[in-house]
C-alpha cells in the first residue's frame, strides 16, 4: 500500500485483479487460436484423405481407358469378320454356286461357318469384362474403409454395361 499510495485495501486489491485480468487476457491474445503444428497435422490428413479419392479416379480413368480398348477391339473383330465374308464371297461362295449349291444353303453354311470365331471372340470379350469388373469391385472394396463415408457414391454405383453383339444381317 505504501507504493501505491493507496489507504483502503479494497481499492489496492482491485487493481492487482484488473493487473492479473490485463495480464491472463493479454497472454491468451498472444497465443495463436489453432498452433503450427496442428495445422501442419491437418495438412497432411487432408492429403491422406483425398489420396483414395485420386485413386478411385485414377482406377475410374483406367476403366474407361480399357472400355475404350475393348470397343476397339470389337471393332477390329468386326473388320475381321467382313473381311472374312468378302473372302466368301469372292472365294468359296463362287465355286460352290458353280458346283450347283443353291443360295440358301451357301448362306447357312457361312453363318455356321462364321459362328464359331464370332462366338469364341465374343466369350472372350465378355471373360475380359467380367475379369475388370470383379478387379474394380475389389479395388473399390478394399478403399471403402480408407475413404470418409458417402465420398464413393457416385463411383461404386457407377459400373459399367455388358458387351453388346454387333448383328452384321
Amino acid at each position: 500500500m505504501k507504493a501505491t499510495g493507496e489507504t483502503t485495501e479494497s481499492v489496492l486489491l482491485r487493481q492487482l485483479v484488473d493487473e492479473a485480468l490485463a495480464a491472463r487476457k493479454k497472454k491468451t491474445e498472444s497465443l495463436p487460436l489453432i498452433d503450427e503444428p496442428d495445422n501442419e497435422f491437418r495438412g497432411r490428413l487432408q492429403r491422406v484423405e483425398n489420396l483414395p479419392m485420386r485413386l478411385v479416379q485414377q482406377g475410374d480413368v483406367a476403366f474407361r481407358i480399357q472400355d475404350v480398348c475393348l470397343a476397339l477391339l470389337q471393332a477390329v473383330l468386326a473388320e475381321a469378320y467382313a473381311a472374312h465374308k468378302l473372302s466368301w464371297e469372292f472365294g468359296a461362295a463362287t465355286r460352290l454356286r458353280d458346283e450347283g449349291v443353291d443360295t440358301n444353303e451357301l448362306k447357312q453354311r457361312f453363318l455356321r461357318q462364321a459362328d464359331q470365331p464370332r462366338d469364341y471372340a465374343y466369350g472372350q470379350a465378355e471373360r475380359i469384362k467380367r475379369s475388370l469388373e470383379v478387379t474394380r469391385s475389389v479395388f473399390l472394396s478394399a478403399l471403402l474403409p480408407l475413404v470418409p463415408f458417402g465420398l464413393l457414391a457416385g463411383v461404386v454405383g457407377a459400373t459399367s454395361g455388358s458387351v453388346s453383339r454387333v448383328s452384321f444381317f
